[in-house]
């Protein structure tokens, strides 16, 4: 009779057993799955995107029009980079909306003009058009830019990046992001 209760017990045991180790493994999926998606994820969709620090892209607008108007030319003035603000239609996976950017503006001719990103392109900082020095200056780690976006000095790697521009009766319009030297 001993034996009988002892075999009952181990059953009972080690159905616990799998039942706790059913429930643990549970939870782990649960919260392994997105610690995966979040390591993998650019992987599996294809379009992987490692970067380190001194490799710094600006935030890419994705599945944006492909021009926005800027405004008239003639409210640019001339050779003056000018910090305007826009919202851009933007798409993140199934989310739309608008989301709002700042750009320099340089009118650089008569119907032509230079539309230039704000993050500095050595780690993504913003840059300061400092009319004085006729200079744009990063804060974070002293990069200067002349009017054009060139590096003049400090880490940055390359120029700031520029969008592509055109001008329509006298309206300009920026189009998609170029990374300039890279």
């Amino acid at each position: 009779m001993h034996e009988a209760a002892n075999v009952e017990t181990l059953s009972r045991r080690s159905a616990v057993m799998r039942l706790l180790g059913t429930i643990v493994g549970f939870i782990g999926v649960i919260l392994g799955a997105p610690l995966v998606v979040f390591l993998f994820g650019p992987a599996i969709r294809g379009r992987p995107e490692w970067r380190w620090l001194g490799q710094s892209i600006p935030p890419t607008l994705a599945a944006r029009v492909p021009w926005v108007r800027v405004g008239s030319l003639d409210s640019f003035p001339s050779d003056t980079p000018t910090l305007v603000k826009l919202s851009v239609p933007v798409q993140d996976g199934w989310i739309q909306g608008d989301a709002p950017i700042a750009v320099y503006v340089r009118r650089t001719g008569p119907d032509q003009a230079a539309v230039y990103d704000i993050h500095c392109t050595h780690v993504g900082c913003s840059v300061a058009w400092n009319a004085a020095a006729r200079r744009f200056f990063c804060p974070c780690h002293g990069g200067v830019y002349d009017p054009s976006g060139g590096v003049v000095s400090g880490p940055p790697p390359r120029p700031l990046d520029q969008y592509a521009t055109k001008v329509e009766q006298g309206v300009l319009y920026m189009g998609h992001l170029t990374l300039r030297g890279a």
